[in-house]
């Protein structure tokens, strides 16, 4: 990483990892941002290269909320999600299981799961991101 500004260090880092990575997208969240490259299929136009991923990521920002986990421990889906399924706000999406106590994960909002980011029985970290809503 740049030892002039962490965050481009951080980027290039990110993209290098990208480029050698089969992965579609890569996500990294800190304390006070995020950064989540995305790769896209079919060929972009030269002069659009630079300007697309910004657009397309703050588009996509502003459509999509995650869900992240409450506390560390065990997740337990309320049932097996999967993407496209239709959640309300204050539906329960699963459970975390710690020191014998479960915390319920609930949809901040209504619309429809675009991605199941953790599987039922995995552990967890506090502030992992669970599940991705497109919000309606």
């Amino acid at each position: 990483m740049s030892d002039e500004d962490p965050v481009l260090g951080l980027l290039d880092d990110l993209l290098r990892l990208a480029g050698s990575s089969s992965a579609r997208t890569i996500e990294v969240e800190a304390d006070d941002f995020a950064v989540s490259v995305t790769r896209r299929t079919g060929d972009v136009p030269a002069e659009r290269t630079a300007a697309a991923p910004a657009e397309a990521s703050t588009d996509h920002a502003e459509r999509t909320q995650r869900v992240h986990a409450t506390t560390v421990g065990i997740f337990s889906g309320a049932r097996e999600w999967k993407a496209g399924d239709e959640v309300a706000r204050g539906a329960v999406l699963g459970a975390i299981q710690s020191l014998g106590h479960m915390a319920e994960i609930t949809a901040p909002a209504d619309g429809s799961i675009s991605e199941v980011l953790v599987a039922p029985g995995a552990p967890v970290e506090y502030g992992q991101p669970l599940f991705a809503i497109v919000l309606r």
